[in-house]
């Protein structure tokens, strides 16, 4: 289950790490957030418009449905869950455990977004996430129509309620994640298929926007979900699974799955179980290495 293209993988994951399926029989799964209190997962079938929960004591439960063919999914800093909504176009907040949904952003100078895909949160209360148009031009994944932004761009949503297109030179920007000290942004091209890397000012402003890396490799997948262990290392699925990048860049390997992977997160005990959400399943594998804080410190 891994394609070791530098032997400094091993430190991260063991060569004999098993993969094992914790919840099957979905139509595409996507986003999953793992809460580090109270143990459990959620994620999104997107095309069955469903959003679920498992955990070690429940199993699988409904979390909400129908979900608008909701994405990605963050938590802010009081734990709420963020989701990035296909169908709708809008991105939301859960408030009262998911009983209420409230949209916090929708449109950008009059015009409806696209399709809000991936969703993370800095320690200082911004959203940041990716836009492209697979919510509009997929229809399995979302509701086709016309798209009335002329980009496919990257916003950052601010506590007051501002929102400022921060990217717009993507094909279809996915996945982002921060570096540690979130002086730099990673966000990936799913058409590239490429990682970026951006310079952060402390206003919330992007500089740079250089190609990183390419994705590349055998069988399905392109870049979708990205995290940052606390080693600096980037996780990013593509082709054949999870590739997993040292801080110079260096593709290491790839975990493979058996099934399209979409996304995945760091959870379990110490942060160190990768979840991942895979077509129509949901799997995990311990690692040796600890993903950054899912909930945001401040």
């Amino acid at each position: 289950m891994l394609d070791v293209r530098d032997p400094k993988i091993l430190t991260i994951i063991d060569g004999q790490a098993r993969l094992e399926k914790v919840a099957g029989g979905f139509e595409f799964t996507e986003g999953p957030i793992w809460h580090p209190d109270e143990k459990w997962l959620v994620f999104s079938d997107i095309a069955g418009s469903r959003q679920y929960k498992w955990s070690e004591k429940d199993g699988l439960t409904p979390f909400r449905s129908p979900s608008n063919q909701s994405n990605g999914n963050a938590f802010d800093h009081q734990g709420r869950i963020i989701s990035c909504e296909h169908a709708s176009s809008h991105l939301v907040r859960h408030e009262h455990d998911g009983k209420l949904i409230n949209s916090i952003a929708t449109h950008y100078k009059g015009l409806e977004l696209n399709s809000p895909n991936d969703v993370v949160v800095d320690s200082q209360r911004r959203i940041w996430f990716t836009d492209p148009s697979f919510g509009r031009i997929r229809e399995d994944l979302g509701i086709l129509r016309e798209q009335q932004l002329g980009f496919q761009g990257v916003f950052r949503l601010d506590p007051d309620g501002e929102l400022t297109l921060v990217a717009d030179e993507f094909q279809q920007p996915n996945g982002l994640c921060f570096s540690n000290n979130e002086k730099k942004l990673f966000i990936n091209d799913s058409w590239g298929p490429t990682i970026h890397v951006f310079d952060v000012s402390a206003e919330g402003h992007l500089s740079g926007g250089k190609v990183w890396c390419e994705v590349t490799g055998e069988g399905e997948g392109v870049p979708d979900g990205m995290k940052i262990d606390l080693a600096g290392n980037i996780f990013c699925n593509g082709p054949g699974g999870v590739h997993v990048f040292a801080p110079d860049a260096t593709c290491l390997g790839v975990i493979q799955i058996p099934e399209k992977s979409t996304n995945f997160c760091f959870g379990g005990e110490n942060r160190s179980t990768l979840f991942v959400t895979a077509s129509t399943s949901v799997y995990r594998i311990e690692t040796k290495t600890m993903g950054a804080p899912m909930i945001p410190a401040m």
